[in-house]
């Protein structure tokens, strides 16, 4: 069971996201600005941080991403509607994945369980 970290601002993806890892054996905490996302990882160090780009607030999810990077090695993996090559790229820069939504929750555990293998396994 990992703890993660879901920054994601529409509340409906975010609960039934969250319903569905927790299926999974999954804690999730929800928080929906980059503000939150620094307090969340500062307070309860996660596992793993589940990542849009599109946050509410003034800071999107690339810019929380760089901050936490700063001071934290926990893995990101971007799960986002941004398509564009430049959020794509920097996104990638900071994180273990970029998945675009509509999500598949089978290429998400995918990517959750990579997180968690060792590289020789």
């Amino acid at each position: 069971m990992a703890k993660i970290l879901l920054a994601e601002d529409e509340a409906l993806t975010a609960r039934t996201l969250r319903e569905l890892l927790a299926g999974y054996g999954h804690q999730v905490e929800i928080v929906a600005t980059g503000a939150e996302v620094l307090a969340a990882v500062a307070d309860n160090r996660p596992d793993l941080i589940l990542m849009d780009i599109g946050l509410a607030g003034p800071m999107n999810g690339i810019e929380a991403a760089r901050q936490v990077r700063v001071l934290h090695p926990i893995p990101i993996v971007f799960i986002t509607g941004y398509d564009d090559q430049e959020s794509m790229k920097e996104a990638l820069e900071l994180s273990k994945a970029y998945i675009r939504k509509p999500l598949s929750i089978e290429i998400l555990v995918q990517a959750i369980n990579s997180v968690f293998v060792a590289p020789d396994s």
